[in-house]
């Protein structure tokens, strides 16, 4: 129980994953019969899933840097996980909307695509490089490029429409959006 106990505290007190997961290990090469034997293998198959939930709720704790953290952590150690790319867009996502630090943003969108080609967060990452450029940034040639790159990859996605929306109305003002004018009056 208190082999067990110290990987606890390590990962959900310290929030220190590589103790955490060495003590894991331990549990499980020394007591690996026993009850914190077996939870503590679970807890090693499911580690990635742990990191992303983890990180999650750190960031609603308002615990960014340990969030950015584990998001990283996940990165560099399962890059071949299938959450992974999901974790490599919420640090975009931590980036623009917590730290509103939007060149790291891009970066970090940039690496979904980078990285993590065909995953279901690339035409997402896509997007919200587009967004930043046309939308915070004010960079209206940088976000057309996004953009149309986004197109031409993904003609059928989801967003496509909504890209096309913001093609079509890229350096204007909301008064001069036709569909967005009732927001103004």
């Amino acid at each position: 129980k208190a082999q067990y106990k110290l990987a606890s505290i390590y990962l959900n007190w310290k929030n220190d994953l590589e103790s955490g997961f060495i003590e894991l290990q331990n549990t499980v090469e020394r007591y690996g019969k026993t009850i914190q034997g077996k939870e503590a293998k679970a807890q090693i198959n499911g580690f990635p899933e742990y990191i992303l939930n983890k990180a999650e709720s750190l960031r609603k704790q308002k615990l960014l840097k340990e969030a950015v953290d584990h998001l990283m952590h996940m990165v560099e150690k399962y890059s071949q996980h299938e959450l992974t790319p999901k974790a490599q867009y919420m640090l975009g996502d931590i980036y623009m909307n917590d730290f509103r630090d939007f060149t790291t943003a891009i970066q970090e969108y940039r690496k979904v695509s980078e990285k993590f080609g065909g995953s279901e967060q690339e035409p997402h990452a896509l997007f919200m490089i587009g967004y930043i450029y046309a939308n915070v940034l004010n960079d209206t040639n940088s976000a057309k490029v996004e953009y149309e790159s986004f197109l031409k990859k993904f003609p059928e996605h989801e967003l496509s429409p909504s890209v096309e929306f913001e093609i079509e109305y890229l350096g204007k003002s909301i008064e001069e959006i036709p569909a967005l004018k009732h927001i103004t009056s």
